[in-house]
């Protein structure tokens, strides 16, 4: 059963219209690029400076859109309400938010920005570009910014821009240009390159490495029409990681990781109730990655903002996944590093530079737009897919709705008031009602606001 992810409506329609159609095989380069010399790394005064603690950032799905994609009102066209219809994010509003994010950070001074993938709204090669000149502007000002890619970021098939009442394609970016483009955020200076993938590991200090991860599936974007939402580690990736992750424990390194997909389920049944958003194979790939050494992911695509854990031998890994700008609530987080601990705080875009429709604030207007269109959604997969007649449908829509906003959110605490309407569902489908209550139970630790532990 897939209900929940509203961005997944992309997802379904692909099952519907293109079943019958074969994905392109993944057939990967033997060498997506040729390695650094290894040896090599990030220079600069945070290397050199010895400090005991780290000031670290992570902004994750900006699924940023050029402002020369989105052109002639194109915002009220049906070519961008279509898509909003079936992937609704604050797409028009992507530019404002970033900039408002970017001038906070620029106050904070993190030592380390980190950008867990779907920096474009859909691989457009002028997003990029764009986002690429903001990250700079960062780098200008000493905060070491890396970047990872996500699903929507290489060989998109739906790279768009909007005119009016129609789209039109434009360029998309290779793994080689995603790399060019962002090669001051993780690729020029790095330690190690994976020569599989766009994976790399800068040093940071003498007893830290950053590990990014490239799972992304962009090979199999080729000839097809919608990006592929899933992710794996390929197989010869997964064995540069623990190769690495050998060196690292012979130096005494820890090793923080980040990578778009999760690497574990974040609610009960999340890979079977809504799949392609945590890696595959992730039951065996998590557990093999902890025991390399590895005990923190930075993590985003599911525009939660959520941590789960994964316990076993006496070790824990941690997902942190960070939920995306352009969705309700627009959270980033902020961290402290202490070697052995990260204190982790959420903040949230609450006012941008822009005019909201009807005098409305920042979030308010989210908040009506998510509701809004999670209702729609939710209406139509019950009435379509599980035959619910009205007004049962549009009557249980905002079950659904209410339970993804609330894990967008994180923290997730079901009212009794709400308790009562989700279980008036067993009265229709104990598979309904288990779906909406998977999602109200949050599995621990907390997630917003906390104190991890590392051994």
């Amino acid at each position: 059963m897939k209900l929940f992810k509203f961005s997944t409506m992309k997802y379904l329609k692909l099952l519907i219209f293109l079943a019958v159609v074969c994905l392109i095989n993944s057939c990967s380069k033997d060498a997506i690029f040729e390695p650094q010399n290894e040896g090599s790394s990030i220079s600069g005064e945070l290397l050199k400076s010895g400090k005991l603690s780290l000031d670290i950032a992570v902004v994750s799905d900006i699924h940023y859109l050029a402002a020369s994609l989105l052109r002639n009102d194109a915002v009220n066209g049906a070519a961008f309400q279509t898509y909003l219809a079936f992937d609704p994010k604050l797409i028009e509003y992507s530019i404002p938010i970033l900039d408002e994010v970017v001038s906070k950070l620029e106050k904070e001074k993190p030592d380390i920005l980190l950008i867990p993938g779907d920096l474009t709204k859909d691989g457009e090669k002028l997003s990029h570009i764009a986002v690429a000149k903001i990250l700079h502007r960062l780098a200008s000002q000493g905060i070491m910014v890396f970047v990872i890619p996500g699903n929507h970021d290489i060989n998109n098939p739906q790279s768009k821009g909007y005119r009016g009442q129609n789209s039109y394609e434009t360029e998309t970016v290779s793994p080689e240009r995603f790399a060019d483009i962002y090669d001051d955020f993780g690729y020029r200076n790095a330690k190690y390159r994976d020569p599989h993938s766009l994976s790399y590991i800068c040093q940071v200090k003498s007893d830290l490495w950053i590990l990014g991860i490239d799972d992304c599936k962009y090979d199999q974007n080729i000839g097809a029409t919608e990006p592929v939402i899933s992710g794996k580690i390929r197989p010869e990736t997964l064995r540069w990681i623990k190769d690495k992750m050998k060196n690292a424990k012979k130096e005494k390194v820890t090793v923080l990781a980040m990578m778009h997909h999760g690497i574990m389920e974040h609610y009960t049944g999340q890979n079977q109730l809504d799949p392609g958003f945590v890696v595959d194979n992730w039951e065996t790939v998590a557990p093999e990655l902890m025991e390399a050494g590895i005990q923190v992911f930075f993590t985003g695509h599911y525009h939660a903002n959520d941590i789960t854990e994964l316990q076993s031998n006496g070790k824990t890994l941690y997902d942190i996944q960070t939920g995306s700008l352009v969705s309700t609530p627009s959270p980033y987080r902020l961290i402290k590093y202490s070697g052995n601990s990260l204190n982790i705080s959420t903040e949230h875009v609450v006012s941008i530079h822009a005019r909201i429709p009807n005098g409305l604030s920042f979030v308010d207007y989210s908040t009506v737009f998510h509701q809004q269109h999670f209702d729609a959604y939710f209406d139509y997969v019950l009435k379509n897919k599980y035959l619910m007649p009205e007004p049962y449908a549009s009557y249980f829509a905002p079950r659904f709705r209410n339970a993804i906003m609330a894990h967008y959110a994180g923290d997730e605490q079901i009212t009794d008031d709400e308790q009562v309407k989700v279980y008036e569902l067993l009265g229709v489908s104990q598979e309904l009602y288990g779906a909406v209550m998977t999602l109200w139970t949050d599995l621990p630790p907390k997630d917003n606001e906390i104190h991890l532990e590392l051994n």
